[in-house]
């Protein structure tokens, strides 16, 4: 309050000096006091709100060091799942002050299937729950195999890449569970990028695209679609909501031509 006062006086005689018509010398003066002052109170500031930043969260589930972090969020996993899980790679401990605390993600794989990896995070607040999405593994198999089989029956497809995916998620799913329900319920989605004959034009391309979409729409699956010519060169893009209630409808051949201009930008 004093620190403010300051300022407040030191402002105002800079206002009056500047008004009587007072040397430019004094002036300079009263301007270098009134920002000492200002840089004070913007220090004392920015102290406050670092303090609060760097604050520890209290009564979290862990505390805020790898460890414990790590040690909390394995075991959430082994419950949530009935197997051991180890941590492989990208962790990253970030503390967000006195009440939303720490929050904690790395990469894990169960120990005895080092193959399988995933991402999980855990926090002291929100989400003290893991959240991961290991559960791909139980559903990858069968919701791959049909867009497996369309690629590689599809002549002017290349090579391809396919991979089932899902956001991180509290939900415990098991192999147990109904594909379909997990495909329509967890925003689970297959990452497909395919490559494409080279050296044809934007006519050809648009028509293999409206091709190949007709045969996306078949699948059990939402998609999410990148098609390219080359390596790296990309003619299409596209999230594809297959499993809607009303059937997707392709798009009219203009569009896909647009599309492609708008794609070969990313």
């Amino acid at each position: 309050m004093v620190k403010k006062k300051r300022i407040f006086m030191i402002s105002s005689l800079l206002l009056m000096l500047t008004g009587c018509g007072m040397s430019e010398e004094l002036t300079n003066w009263a301007a270098e006091k009134a920002n000492d002052a200002l840089e004070v109170v913007g220090g004392g500031v920015q102290e406050a709100i670092d303090d609060l930043e760097n604050a520890e969260y209290q009564d979290g589930p862990f505390e805020n060091n790898l460890e414990s972090a790590r040690a909390y969020l394995l075991t959430q996993l082994q419950e949530k799942y009935g197997m051991e899980f180890t941590v492989v790679g990208d962790e990253d401990l970030k503390n967000y002050g006195a009440f939303s605390g720490a929050t904690y993600g790395c990469k894990v794989a169960p120990v005895d299937a080092p193959e399988q990896v995933t991402k999980a995070f855990v926090s002291q607040t929100m989400y003290q729950d893991v959240r991961d999405s290991y559960a791909v593994y139980f559903f990858k198999e069968e919701a791959e195999a049909e867009a497996l089989k369309l690629c590689t029956e599809t002549e002017y497809v290349q090579s391809y890449e396919i991979a089932l995916q899902m956001p991180q998620t509290a939900k415990t799913w098991s192999a147990d569970d109904d594909i379909t329900d997990f495909l329509q319920t967890s925003d689970a989605y297959l990452n497909m990028r395919v490559y494409f004959d080279t050296g044809k034009s934007d006519e050809e391309y648009a028509d293999l695209i409206l091709d190949f979409l007709e045969k996306i729409y078949g699948l059990n699956v939402n998609v999410t679609l990148s098609i390219l010519e080359a390596e790296n060169e990309y003619i299409f893009w596209e999230k594809l909501d297959v499993l809607t209630e009303t059937p997707p409808q392709l798009p009219a051949k203009e569009e896909i031509i647009e599309d492609m201009e708008i794609a070969r930008m990313m």
